[in-house]
């Protein structure tokens, strides 16, 4: 090609130029392109904000969860989001002058991506899961029959959850520096040998292996026996009881399920239980752990049993007093408290958290700049 060739093709370029990409990396730059393409960011942002007003008006709860907020096509979008931002962003300032106010722009979208990021990694690994234990109880973390109820990440394994939990004791009317806390935890959590023990409150948490025990509700159980005619005893359990708020804003604790009374076969986890049991305890307002217990009790088999049916027998007897129930006894010999506990395991927490600060930081630094900046523009002009 002449010289002269070669002005002419020149002068036929438009400005600006083009790179002449090889044909291999026209690939990387056409996904470049796509990734931090202001479609996708309209896309994804309709996209997941669909899917959360779904989650919450139409699903809702577990439900929700299973179906939208734990699978892996909704964590998707939010990866491809935090790569969508940092793309149009760090693509847009690269090889630019640094000042106070990209400096601060930097820091804000960098926490952006990072607090995106673990959030999707939490929500894929997290664990909370709801204890239940009566005083003197051990039950094994990594069991799931240990839990009542359970929420847990995609990728979370219950092998994470090491040793035991005990609940040693419950303390009522429990001060810290004279402030009541009301009730007070006395938990001991880990594998034998090297187990941790602290007293949990409101406002006081164990922690053990990033995982976090929180109060959450108490309640009364009652060690229920059984006896034969002649005295002997057949059967014994703890049996928890609900608490269920009165008109005249007292309470009734009784056996039954979290919105109202019931009964339940008895002697408990029997291939033959002998018949439906209510317990109802009225704790005495001098003695703790004292008080009555009242007994309803329902043959066994009949449909639909309900405690405003009328009873087989009835009676009421003093902590320690057996009452006659048909051709047996019963008695409730001790007072227990039961405690729910609340465990939590978010492994990303600490990066949101710190995320939030940088942003912060990012933000102060990008208005102190511009402030500098127009304090500079009045004194020019």
């Amino acid at each position: 090609m002449s010289e002269l060739d070669r002005i002419a093709d020149s002068e036929n370029e438009h400005f600006p130029l083009e790179p002449r990409y090889h044909p291999v990396h026209k690939i990387p730059r056409k996904i470049y392109d796509f990734l931090a393409s202001a479609k996708l960011a309209m896309f994804l942002l309709v996209a997941i904000l669909a899917c959360c007003v779904t989650g919450v008006t139409v699903f809702r709860e577990k439900r929700a969860w299973d179906l939208i907020f734990s699978t892996l096509w909704f964590n998707g979008l939010l990866v491809l989001l935090v790569i969508n931002v940092a793309c149009c962003f760090f693509g847009r300032i690269w090889h630019r002058k640094l000042t106070t106010i990209s400096f601060g722009m930097i820091l804000f979208h960098l926490s952006f991506v990072a607090m995106f990021g673990a959030i999707v990694y939490d929500s894929l690994f997290f664990f909370e899961g709801s204890m239940r234990l009566t005083e003197g109880e051990t039950l094994v973390n990594s069991s799931l029959e240990s839990y009542d109820t359970v929420r847990q990440g995609r990728f979370f394994k219950f092998s994470q959850l090491k040793g035991e939990t005990t609940l040693v004791k419950m303390h009522t009317g429990y001060r810290v520096d004279g402030d009541d806390k009301r009730a007070a935890y006395e938990v001991e959590v880990g594998e034998p040998g090297a187990k941790k023990k602290s007293i949990v409150y409101i406002g006081h948490n164990l922690d053990y292996n990033g995982f976090k025990y929180l109060p959450e509700k108490e309640g009364y159980s009652t060690a229920v026996y059984l006896y034969d005619k002649g005295g002997a005893n057949l059967y014994g359990a703890h049996v928890p009881l609900q608490s269920y708020r009165q008109k005249d804003k007292s309470f009734m604790y009784s056996t039954g399920e979290k919105e109202s009374p019931g009964v339940f076969p008895f002697p408990q986890g029997a291939a033959d239980p002998l018949f439906y049991l209510q317990v109802v305890y009225r704790p005495s307002p001098v003695t703790e752990r004292g008080g009555e217990a009242y007994f309803q009790v329902w043959p066994y088999g009949k449909a639909d049993t309900m405690p405003g049916d009328k009873p087989l027998a009835s009676g009421k007897g003093a902590i320690g007093e057996k009452v006659a129930a048909g051709d047996y006894s019963l008695s409730v010999n001790e007072i227990r408290y039961w405690v729910g506990m609340n465990i939590r395991h978010n492994p990303a927490k600490p990066v949101i958290l710190g995320s939030l600060w940088v942003g912060l930081a990012g933000m102060i630094i990008t208005t102190f700049g511009r402030m500098k900046q127009g304090g500079r523009a009045g004194k020019g002009a």
